[in-house]
């Protein structure tokens, strides 16, 4: 799984005038599973993104498709961790729990 830092590197008014079409970006991954969570930063400086397990390479791709990409209008910080345990709403994102060979 990953979170997904955006830090905007653009005035407000130019993250305002792509934000319909980020949106749109945002839901039309929801709709393909790729997001499971997304909001805005408070202090509104950028966004956070949760996503599901993924190769980083098909998650890279994703990103680089954002209109806040296209226009660079924010940085984007990846981090991956292993959900190994959820809440039972969420349990089709967990990690498998390591075997003791794993380990």
């Amino acid at each position: 799984m990953f979170v997904v830092l955006l830090n905007y590197t653009a005035p407000e008014s130019d993250i305002d005038a792509n934000l319909v079409d980020h949106y749109e970006w945002v839901s039309q991954h929801y709709d393909a599973g790729d997001f499971i969570a997304a909001g805005h930063r408070h202090p509104r400086n950028g966004a956070v993104i949760i996503a599901r397990a993924m190769s980083r390479g098909r998650l890279d791709a994703i990103l680089a498709t954002d209109p806040f990409a296209l226009h660079k209008l924010a940085r984007y910080e990846v981090i991956e961790f292993h959900a190994l345990r959820t809440i039972p709403e969420l349990a089709a994102y967990a990690d498998p729990l390591p075997t003791t060979a794993q380990r």
